[in-house]
Order: C-alpha cells, then sequence, then structure tokens
C-alpha cells in the first residue's frame, strides 16, 4: 500500500497560536483513497528545516504533501525550498499572475506588486489553480512518487484538493484500500465506566478500536480495511452501550438536535446566563437552523432574568440566581416568550472568581421544557472558564438529545 507523509509549514502552528486543522482533514481525505498518513511533521518557516522535512518523506513516502509558506511576504520561503531540493529553477507563470491580478481587480485594489513572487512555479511542477485565494497549488510527480504542496488556509488547501489534486492521486494510485471508519459518539458516563461495560467486548483482529475521549464525553472509533467487518464490530459495540449514545461519524450534537426538533416539528428557544450566548452560537452554526431555532435570551444580569424571562425575584432572593428554581423559571419564561416547544435554560458559575462552599466554581444549573414538560438538573464541570462555558452548553444539547430520542440518563 502507498504511504503519504504530511508537512506543515508554519511557526505559527508551532506557537500554539493556529490548530493545525489541515492535518486532520488531510489524513482522512488520504485514508478514504486509500493512501494512509505514515507520518506528519510540523516545522518552522526555515529553509534547513523545510529541507530536512522534505527529504524524510521523500525518501520513505510515495505521497508527500505541505501545507502552508506560498503567501506573498518574505517569511514565506517554501516555494523556494521545494524548488531547491528538487533541482528546479522557478519561471514565471504569466497564467497564474493573469489570475492573482483579476482576485484582486474584482476587489477593486490594485495588485501588489509583492504578489508576483505567487506566479513563480518551479521548472517541471504544475501550478494547481487557486479559486479561493492567490496561492496555486504545485504539483510534481517523479517515477511512482507525487509531491504536491498547498496553501495553509484551510478553505483553499480543501478546495484546491478536492478540485485538483484528488483526481490526480486517484488517476496515479487508484482509490486503493481506504481506511473504513466508524465513529460512535457516547455522553453522559466516563471513559472508565464504559470500559467497564466494554469489558468482555473485544473487536475481530481486522479491526482496531480507539478510545477518543472528548470535552465532556467519550468517542469510540472502529477502522480498518473491510468496511463490512468494521461496520459490524461497530453495531455490536453499539448495542451493549446504547443508552449512551448520542450519534455517529460526522454526526454534531447541534445537527442531530437540528434534525430530531424538525422531524417531531419543534421548535427549541434558549435562555443563557454564564455561557453567555454560545449555546445558541453552537444551535445555528448549522445550515437550516432557521427550521428549528425560534431565538434566545443572554440575560447575564438578574434585573433582565426578571423583567424578559419573568423570574421571581423571590426566587432569586430566596434560592439564587444559580439555582435549579432559578433555571425552571428561565426554561418557562423563554418558552412564553418565543412561544416554542421545546427550551433550554443555563446559569451558573463559570469562574474564575464567584464560588462558594456550597456553589464552587463550575456549578451550572439548567431548566428544560419539551411541550408540557419542565425539569431541571445541576451539573459540576472541572476546567477553566472556557472548559466549563463548552461543556455546559454541550451538556444542555445533549441532555436534551437523549430525552428526544427516549433515552434519559
Amino acid at each position: 500500500m502507498p504511504k503519504s507523509a504530511i508537512i506543515t509549514i508554519g511557526n505559527e502552528i508551532l506557537l500554539g497560536r493556529t490548530l493545525n486543522t489541515n492535518l486532520a482533514w488531510l489524513a482522512s481525505e488520504l485514508a478514504l483513497l486509500g493512501l494512509p498518513v505514515e507520518f506528519s511533521l510540523t516545522v518552522k518557516d526555515e529553509a534547513e528545516a523545510i529541507r530536512q522535512a522534505l527529504k524524510q518523506a521523500w525518501d520513505c513516502c510515495e505521497v508527500v504533501i505541505t501545507t502552508g509558506g506560498l503567501g506573498p511576504t518574505e517569511d514565506d520561503i517554501t516555494k523556494r525550498e521545494i524548488a531547491s531540493f528538487f533541482g528546479a529553477e522557478l519561471r514565471f507563470d504569466e497564467e497564474v499572475w493573469e489570475h492573482v491580478q483579476k482576485l484582486f481587480a474584482a476587489r477593486n485594489i490594485a495588485t501588489p506588486r509583492i504578489n508576483r513572487c505567487q506566479a513563480l512555479v518551479p521548472d517541471g511542477f504544475r501550478a494547481l489553480p487557486n479559486e479561493r485565494g492567490t496561492a496555486p497549488g504545485l504539483f510534481f510527480e517523479q517515477g511512482d512518487k507525487s509531491f504536491f504542496a498547498f496553501a495553509g488556509v484551510p478553505l483553499e488547501m480543501r478546495h484546491v484538493f478536492d478540485a485538483q489534486a484528488r483526481a490526480l492521486l486517484i488517476g496515479k494510485y487508484g482509490s486503493g484500500e481506504a481506511i473504513h471508519q466508524v465513529t460512535l459518539h457516547s455522553f453522559g458516563i466516563s471513559e472508565s465506566a464504559l470500559a467497564e461495560i466494554l469489558a468482555g467486548f473485544a473487536p475481530p483482529h481486522e479491526v482496531n478500536m480507539a478510545w477518543l475521549p472528548q470535552t465532556g464525553r467519550v468517542d469510540l472509533r472502529f477502522y480498518g480495511m473491510d468496511r463490512q467487518r468494521v461496520s459490524e464490530t461497530a453495531d455490536t459495540c453499539l448495542e451493549l452501550i446504547r443508552p449512551y449514545v448520542w450519534g455517529r461519524n460526522e454526526d454534531t450534537p447541534a445537527e442531530v438536535i437540528k434534525n430530531l426538533l424538525r422531524d417531531n416539528k419543534l421548535t427549541l428557544s434558549a435562555a443563557e446566563s454564564c455561557t453567555g450566548g454560545l449555546l445558541q452560537k453552537m444551535v445555528t452554526d448549522p445550515p437550516g437552523a432557521s427550521d428549528i431555532f425560534v431565538g434566545g435570551v443572554v440575560s447575564y444580569a438578574n434585573t433582565l432574568k426578571q423583567s424578559l424571562l419573568k423570574v421571581n425575584p423571590d426566587t432569586i432572593s430566596k434560592y439564587g440566581a444559580v439555582s435549579e428554581e432559578c433555571a425552571l423559571e428561565m426554561a418557562a419564561g423563554i418558552k412564553n416568550l418565543t412561544e416554542s416547544q421545546t427550551a433550554i435554560s443555563i446559569t451558573g458559575v463559570a469562574g474564575p472568581d464567584g464560588g462558594t462552599p456550597q456553589k464552587p466554581v463550575g456549578t451550572v444549573c439548567f431548566g428544560f421544557s419539551i411541550l408540557n414538560r419542565l425539569w431541571s438538573l445541576t451539573q459540576t464541570f472541572s476546567g477553566d472558564r472556557e472548559s466549563i462555558r463548552h461543556k455546559a452548553a454541550e451538556f444542555a444539547l445533549l441532555h436534551l438529545i437523549k430525552h428526544l430520542q427516549g433515552t434519559k440518563i
């Protein structure tokens, strides 16, 4: 089986300022083409680092892909080092330059002279058109080996791969033996408790199983060359842990709840305090959210809880804003305000300050309503402020999903 390697070039990745989403996306796509990634490297925008990475990858893999370093500024040296590594001279490509100028003209901006360097293409390489940006992809082949260079911007990289590179790879290597994957998304159970349930479960030798703890939940991934065996193994596992599984593969909480609400002809509203609108952002991220989401309120101040959501001042005085009593009234209030059929409310202490011995940082109270049903619960989450807010918003969605699916955990 041909092997591939991915080289990510960019100081911003190594500084931790930018997540390497390109690696995850490319590795997944290459696995589906039967070109599994043997290894990946992340290197600085430095000549020697780039040369060493290219040599290591080109020596042992049939497909080598680089991302990053193709911009017009002085620190974007990747193209020059690629040309040097393969012993190629850089030539000026008029078609690429014309494309760059058209992109700037479409924005009524004069093309900066600095962008001329993006029209330089190493001899023997093919420029791969990039309709999403000014940096074309590069393609070079030598015997049974193929080299690609893509811009680091995820949108541009994915576009050039889909529009150009995918067909080239299939044409050269065929569809190959794809690595098939099935992922089960669980919720409401710890990794150790899940492991106890699956203590007697063992995948067949053709199928690998990976434990993938997420923020506040656990995923299980099954993968191998035999599609049927992978699917059967995942289905067997699903029967053992079904009460805790809310989705599979590319499902997200927002997509799942959108589909459940739409199928049941229900609408949703939300009232948030400590999460500051994060729940509503999650719900409205997928296209088509307007089919099910009516609207919501971020009632950070108690005065807004009272004026907009009609929370009784005595409730806050007696139990506090962070209480199930307040959460229940917030859920009922937003449901009445928006005339939705379902509602979620969140109120809590996200930290780092504001906790008490009775309600420490991480304490979050939730209110839920489906038609005439109204209930509440309290959870305590660990982590920093960002983590607590994320866990709380996602917990609210997943808890409502399980109720809508008929499994109340």
